[in-house]
């Protein structure tokens, strides 16, 4: 009997030591924090902030998100390709990541038949191809429980564009913005220029400037979402556009010395204090960027010359920059010769090759990366509410 009784004391005292030291470190909110720092995704830490109403308190802090965000930026989960011709896009998943699979999923069943517009913070604006109209209208594929949030008809003028809105929360729906574009007087020198956003069942006119233009409006290939005012456009002859609301002002900016050629894209990146210039010649890149609020609008500074991909090297091929993700982390890009289409991870430099796409002509892709929200949306909760999890759907 009392080698039994000896026999159960060496496994019971450290079975009560270990359980008082994770009380002890998980009773430490600068443990806690820094234990919840580790967590890879957004999508973890809204499931860890169920634990108790003290760990939701630290995860969804102001403070502690920003480090979080340093540490992890929000995950690129895919991007929506449409071809010439093509009613629909498909979404081609990038991460495989087990932690991610279910906003995959979610993102891979937007259905229907319609054109992207602008793709950010997990939402779609898009143009619908109803069979009876043609219509604006907003999609959340990681909250398929919003369904289609439809805009307001548009104004009847020509040259619009339509956005979401830079900084709209996760949730918002009248999270809309439209440029509208008249030309003034026979020689088109002078321009209206309207901003609009969506709510209430109409189009309100936020901001309006009338802008003496450098010559003729261009054709405008393509347009950024306006970023404090400004907006940059790219011009079918690979001219920059840059019309200043708040001054009235516009101009042609001039490309970087070494960019001599139109193969490049623009972006202002997810902050939108910077516009970027993206660049391909041959099988190189080469980045460049020029602060938004910057009184020199020639200011371009290299930030990345001479990036190898290494793929079209190896094919001994030209590429063609066809998109970047908003935080400006993968650069999607198109092999003339072979036809491939690709990307690349500009911190890493890792590459991933599309061959099963078999993508026709990269000069008529529509590529819209496809990220996930932030910040993350925790749970509301009441005082009578239990954090145990099995009310809320994660994404």
């Amino acid at each position: 009997m009392e080698a039994e009784r000896g026999s159960t004391e060496p496994t019971a005292q450290p079975a009560a030591a270990s359980a008082a030291a994770v009380s002890a470190v998980l009773g430490d909110d600068d443990l806690l924090r820094e234990i919840l720092l580790r967590l890879a995704f957004p999508t973890t830490l809204v499931r860890a902030a169920l634990v108790s109403r003290r760990w939701l308190r630290h995860a969804s802090d102001p403070a502690f998100l920003r480090r979080f965000r340093r540490l992890h930026p929000p995950a690129l989960l895919g991007f929506y390709l449409r071809e010439l011709g093509a009613w629909a896009p498909r979404f081609v998943p990038v991460s495989r990541a087990p932690e991610l699979a279910t906003a995959i999923r979610r993102a891979g069943a937007a259905e229907g038949q319609f054109f992207i517009s602008d793709c950010r913070n997990g939402r779609l604006l898009v143009t619908d191809f109803d069979p009876t109209a043609c219509r604006h209208a907003m999609l959340s594929p990681l909250r398929p429980a919003r369904g289609k949030a439809v805009l307001p008809p548009a104004p009847k003028r020509n040259l619009i564009w339509f956005f979401l809105l830079e900084k709209a929360a996760a949730g918002d729906d009248d999270g809309a913005v439209a440029v509208q574009m008249l030309p003034l007087g026979t020689t088109k020198a002078k321009l209206q220029v309207d901003l609009l956003t969506s709510g209430s069942g109409a189009w309100v006119v936020h901001r309006t400037a009338v802008i003496d233009l450098p010559e003729t409006l261009p054709p405008i290939a393509y347009m950024l979402p306006p970023v404090g005012g400004k907006i940059y456009s790219l011009t079918k002859s690979g001219h920059i556009l840059l019309l200043d609301m708040a001054a009235a002002e516009s101009c042609l900016l001039q490309l970087p010395d070494r960019v001599s050629t139109k193969n490049f894209t623009l972006s202002c990146g997810e902050e939108g204090s910077v516009l970027f210039l993206i660049h391909a010649e041959g099988y190189l890149l080469s980045i460049w960027q020029l602060p938004t609020t910057s009184g020199d609008a020639n200011d371009w500074v290299l930030v990345h010359a001479k990036v190898h991909v290494r793929e079209a090297c190896s094919r001994r091929e030209n590429v063609m920059v066809l998109a970047v993700d908003d935080n400006l982390e993968f650069v999607f890009l198109w092999l003339r010769s072979s036809a491939v289409l690709m990307h690349m991870h500009l911190q890493s430099r890792s590459e991933k090759v599309y061959d099963e796409l078999k993508v026709r002509d990269g000069r008529f892709l529509d590529i819209n990366p496809f990220m996930m929200v932030w910040p993350p949306v925790f749970p509301a909760l009441r005082d009578d509410d239990n954090l145990d999890g099995r009310s809320l759907t994660l994404v």
